[in-house]
């Protein structure tokens, strides 16, 4: 599929959900459409593991750091021990650990047309990551998200696109992307939407 092709699936699948997401901030519908372009090419069930963000999180649950980003011990705690274990009232059974291994995973993946972590769902209180396989309900924490990376970083959300690309890839504006074409791409994906009829 060509960036055109793949650019009009997604304004003809996910255009109105776009629209309205871009009518609530100064977000561009054609930035949005691009970075679901570069995230899950427009499939809402996409879903990626990080390795390594499970290997933190993991240390952090074990007490081994103090906190994986903003996330402390206590707060991956509270999501994934059950309620009863993590109040210090029962231990854990064989059962359970499946459960909070799985639980655990689930905020080391990557969720639905932004791809989105699965840990957001803590400080955003989403209840899971469950909400973010949802269309409708992880663009405005997507928003939200692209909100905070322009007030931390002193960005534009109108204008500075590339640093917005490069937030949401790494957490950072000016940090080299794990593909070195993602911001190209992204720019040029946005660039074709615009022009769509």
């Amino acid at each position: 599929m060509t960036d055109q092709e793949l650019m009009q699936a997604i304004k003809t699948r996910w255009g109105t959900l776009l629209d309205s997401a871009a009518q609530t901030t100064s977000v561009p519908e054609s930035f949005l459409a691009a970075l679901v372009a570069n995230e899950s090419g427009g499939n809402p069930d996409a879903k990626r593991f990080e390795p390594a963000v499970f290997a933190a999180l993991a240390e952090v649950l074990l007490g081994r750091k103090a906190a994986y980003g903003s996330l402390g011990g206590i707060d991956i705690r509270r999501f994934v021990l059950p309620a009863e274990v993590a109040s210090g009232v029962a231990t854990i059974d064989a059962g359970k650990c499946i459960e909070v291994v799985e639980r655990l995973e689930s905020l080391a993946t990557s969720w639905g047309l932004l791809q989105v972590m699965g840990y957001e769902a803590i400080p955003f209180h989403l209840g899971g990551p469950g909400a973010l396989q949802s269309p409708a309900s992880e663009m405005p924490i997507a928003l939200k998200m692209l909100a905070q990376f322009a007030s931390h970083n002193g960005l534009d959300l109108g204008k500075d696109f590339a640093e917005l690309f490069d937030c949401w890839n790494t957490g950072r504006p000016h940090a080299p992307t794990a593909d070195p074409q993602y911001i190209p791409k992204g720019l040029a994906r946005k660039t074709i939407y615009e022009a769509l009829p």
